[in-house]
């Protein structure tokens, strides 16, 4: 067999893997064949293949409901909450690999176990806690719960990208007279950059999918896009096209962000997988 053909298993592994894609898309497909239909016409048996979409409801959503204001609290609540957990994060991480702390074996899995804590258990003493605090239904205070999952996880992250730096780079920025903040700012960070992003993206998109913890500690100021989209299932009827337009836009976000940074995301998870 000639170099560079095709063989049995190279057609199923592609095979597979075209198979995984379809699956993948068709949900988002039928939100778009949903949301540019009229509800007589999507729940039709069988579907018209062939029609002419309608995008009137895609510019209806960005003028009724609040939908636009949900989604303007999404981007702030993300943009604060990435900036809150690197900021707590990245110095926590690089004191676990610099410092020889007893016990950091426990304490990674603590950071791990308190990640996977499920979110529901921190509501209700949270709302108690934010109605006295006056920070119920701000997109600051929805920001700062997030922190409970989003710190662990990014501390798990961060301290296997920082320990990937040669620890003789640190040690010979502190000869040369730096302090520990001059180390990590100027030697550890530019190196594990990958990874930061990496850490960084998967933290905005975790939140930017959150429902649990918004529903309970949102009513309408600080609501999200999630919220937002179930807002359209109603007492008596279900706004079928408002409700798949509204998610093809909660998703769309996510999807440029991801494609764009994709290259950020491989380099940061495989970050210190080869030397």
């Amino acid at each position: 067999m000639r170099r560079g053909r095709w063989n049995l298993g190279t057609w199923a592994a592609y095979g597979i893997a075209l198979l995984a894609t379809l699956i993948s898309l068709f949900p988002l497909y039928w939100l778009f064949v949903i949301s540019t239909k009229t509800p007589r016409e999507a729940f039709e048996t069988p579907p018209q293949l062939l029609y002419i979409p309608d995008f009137s409801k895609y510019f209806q959503i960005w003028g009724t409901g609040g939908f636009a204001d949900a989604y303007l609290n999404s981007i702030q609540v993300v943009l604060l909450g990435v900036g809150l957990t690197l900021l707590v994060a990245t110095p926590a991480a690089y004191a676990v690999i610099r410092f020889r702390v007893r016990g950091v074996r426990y304490l990674r899995l603590w950071l791990l176990l308190a990640y996977t804590t499920p979110e529901f258990l921190f509501v209700i003493p949270m709302y108690v806690l934010y109605q006295q605090l006056g920070v119920y239904d701000t997109v600051i205070g929805l920001a700062i719960i997030y922190q409970v999952f989003a710190i662990p996880f990014a501390v798990w992250l961060i301290q296997s990208f920082l320990g990937e730096v040669p620890r003789e780079l640190g040690d010979a920025a502190r000869v040369d007279g730096a302090s520990e903040l001059q180390t990590l700012l100027r030697v550890y960070l530019p190196l594990a950059a990958p990874g930061l992003a990496a850490t960084a993206i998967l933290v905005g998109i975790n939140m930017w999918n959150e429902v649990t913890i918004a529903l309970s500690l949102t009513f309408d100021e600080a609501r999200t896009v999630q919220i937002a989209v179930a807002g359209y299932r109603g007492y008596a009827a279900i706004r079928w096209q408002e409700m798949a337009a509204a998610a093809v836009m909660a998703v769309v976000p996510m999807i440029i962000f991801a494609g764009i940074a994709q290259r950020y995301i491989v380099k940061g998870l495989t970050f210190g997988a080869v030397k």
